[in-house]
């Protein structure tokens, strides 16, 4: 029965794994980065991990000690990288875990390495092979659990004063009623185009179709919009998933009164689409958040209001680890806005050490991961969860959430927001990473 248990819950652990990794390649990817990974170094490493965790766990699950024995190997690797990571001043940093999911500490590579040790009991174990049977089905409930227990958003993020406002008619085309906006170059939008198509939606290229880009006001790609029979704009957000690209369409239909009938057999399987999207998507439709609900700025450079996390140079830009960066140049700061060296010195732009009026080097300010600091101003608990993914400049950006876990209120004093963290957790403020990743 130990053997079995064991089986189970290694099992799950790595189909877990490897299924996060398929279904958020560019999060892991982003995640790649703490560990010295750049560009497509970093976009290239996932497929393999997730194959190499996916065998193990068929091995495993089939009763093969070698297979056991590998996992072990592989975990006490994962358990050093971690920790070498940590000793390079990265914890807190995306541990790639799970995907994109996952903060590289102590307990992260504690919890490897106690994964690494059962992989090798079950190798090394005389009590005899477990049950593939019943080894099998418990590492799927596993799954099932963690899947259900770590839910990630659901609904598009739709941010106020990004994309068409609702009710104008932007010139998208008149059999138009789901547009999805790509990039060239970028991948996220490369593997939802395939399944926009499917549910109806016409494709607008960033250069291609740049008269229908600058009629929708596109804050940036992947981006989807819904219409009316009539043009007029229903619904609009960012999407990374498929899930998301069905909320817009859903959130559409529940506030589309008129219900029109198609008009061709694009309008059709848009329109079909958006039932199904009505039935299936359940509480997706209120995770699309409302314009106006959610003022946000504008991660790409152009808008910004003020619902970012405090910052001490203004825009909320962070590093790996979720220190603060200084927007313009990515130059790390302290908490008074200085630039800092890597000893966290302040120094001038020239990299020459702050001078007090005697001539001493002034003294180090503390410099603290921009979420927590906000948790501790506003007396809250808080901690990064959800990421949302936009192509810029060439580059993946990095969206990250800053959620809350015991308060009801933004930022800005308004309510909180459900959809985009883990859990039941709720939006408190925003922050952005610029990546390496190329998009």
């Amino acid at each position: 029965m130990l053997a079995a248990l064991l089986a189970a819950l290694l099992g799950a652990t790595l189909l877990t794994a490897a299924g996060r990794k398929i279904a958020d390649p560019t999060g892991t990817a982003v995640a790649a980065e703490t560990y010295g990974l750049r560009g497509r170094a970093a976009r290239s490493v996932w497929p393999a991990l997730a194959a190499l965790e996916a065998g193990l766990a068929a091995g495993i699950l089939a009763a093969a000690a070698p297979a056991a024995l590998a996992a072990a190997a592989v975990f006490g690797v994962f358990a050093l990288a971690q920790a070498a990571a940590i000793a390079a001043g990265r914890s807190g940093a995306p541990c790639g875990c799970f995907g994109a999911r996952g903060r590289l500490s102590w307990w992260s590579v504690a919890r490897t390495a106690l994964l690494a040790g059962a992989a090798a009991l079950l190798g090394l174990s005389a009590a005899g092979a477990p049950s593939p049977l019943v080894a099998t089905i418990g590492a799927l409930g596993l799954v099932c659990a963690i899947v259900l227990r770590a839910r990630g958003p659901g609904g598009a993020l739709d941010v106020e004063g990004e994309g068409p406002a609702l009710g104008t008619r932007p010139a998208l085309g008149d059999d138009v009623r789901l547009a999805f906006f790509t990039a060239p170059g970028c991948r996220l939008c490369r593997a939802l185009t395939p399944q926009a198509r499917r549910l109806g939606a016409s494709v607008f290229d960033e250069r291609a179709d740049a008269a229908a880009w600058t009629s929708a006001a596109v804050p940036g790609a992947p981006f989807a919009v819904a219409l009316g029979a009539d043009g007029i704009v229903l619904a609009k957000g960012t999407v990374n998933t498929r899930r998301q690209l069905v909320s817009v369409l859903a959130t559409a239909r529940a506030r589309d009164r008129s219900h029109p009938q198609a008009s061709s057999r694009r309008g059709f399987l848009a329109s079909a689409s958006a039932a199904v999207a009505a039935l299936t998507a359940g509480r997706t439709i209120g995770s699309l958040v409302a314009p106006g609900a959610a003022d946000a700025f504008h991660f790409c450079g152009h808008i910004y209001t003020t619902d970012g996390c405090p910052h001490p140079t203004g825009l909320p830009r962070i590093d790996r680890n979720g220190l603060p960066l200084r927007a313009r140049d990515g130059k790390p700061v302290d908490d008074l806005g200085r630039l800092v060296d890597a000893a966290g010195a302040p120094v001038d732009e020239s990299g020459a050490p702050l001078l007090d009026p005697d001539g001493r080097p002034q003294p180090l300010a503390r410099r603290r991961r921009v979420c927590l600091a906000a948790g501790r101003r506003y007396k809250i608990r808080t901690q990064t969860e959800g990421s949302w993914y936009r192509c810029c400049d060439g580059h993946v950006r990095k969206l990250v959430d800053c959620c809350t876990t015991n308060s009801s209120r933004r930022i800005n004093g308004d309510r909180a927001l459900r959809g985009y963290c883990y859990r039941d957790h709720k939006v408190f403020c925003v922050m952005y990473f610029q990546t390496k990743v190329p998009c």
